[in-house]
């Protein structure tokens, strides 16, 4: 199942709070995000939509009708509470960390991005290594010297020399004439690829 928002978290588990499980829109959502939060627990069929009775919170009106959402066993299960939880049994605060304790597991269980070396060379024979390469030459190598080399747009070509700091490479940067300056690799021994 898709991750689930903390505003469809906070539903469902003041609904469960309930004895009848009917949902009630948070007091701080507006009317707008309450129809799509509610919208998207129906599709996923975590609540449905029921007409509402005398004394039912009532969730969005249709053609007139008061619609109210009750939470199904599969909202029950999203966040890990039974059918027989009473409201003495379920706080609102221990709703709320039940709520939290199901996103916490899931984004303890999504794959990490992958982590760059630092102080890694560029690939051979990539549009980084060439830039490597220039700059590693004794007089360096201007911003449109780059830019006509790789092909790349002068902000391109700015974050390509941050994306080297970042790695270790230790840029220097020599003021020329006004507007240009030569960059060069200051430490001549620059990380290599293994």
């Amino acid at each position: 199942m898709a991750k689930l928002t903390d505003s469809q978290l906070i539903v469902l588990a003041n609904a469960a709070a309930r004895a009848d499980g009917v949902a009630s829109p948070p007091q701080e959502m507006g009317r707008a995000a309450a129809v799509k939060v509610g919208s998207s627990l129906v599709a996923r069929k975590l609540m449905r939509e029921s007409r509402s009775k005398p004394g039912m919170p009532v969730w969005r009106e249709a053609e007139g009708k008061n619609i109210s959402l009750v939470i199904t066993r599969a909202g029950r299960d999203a966040i890990k509470v039974g059918d027989d939880a009473k409201p003495s049994d379920l706080s609102d605060r221990e709703a709320m960390e039940a709520g939290a304790a199901v996103k916490t597991e899931k984004a303890s269980a999504a794959v990490q991005p992958e982590q760059h070396s630092i102080g890694a060379a560029p690939r051979t024979g990539s549009k980084q290594a060439l830039i490597v390469e220039m700059l590693s030459k004794e007089p360096g190598a201007t911003i449109d010297a780059l830019i006509k080399a790789t092909g790349w747009l002068p902000h391109t070509t700015r974050a390509a020399l941050t994306g080297l700091r970042k790695r270790g490479f230790a840029l220097e940067r020599i003021p020329q004439t006004p507007g240009a300056s030569l960059y060069r690799i200051a430490n001549r021994s620059c990380p290599t690829r293994a």
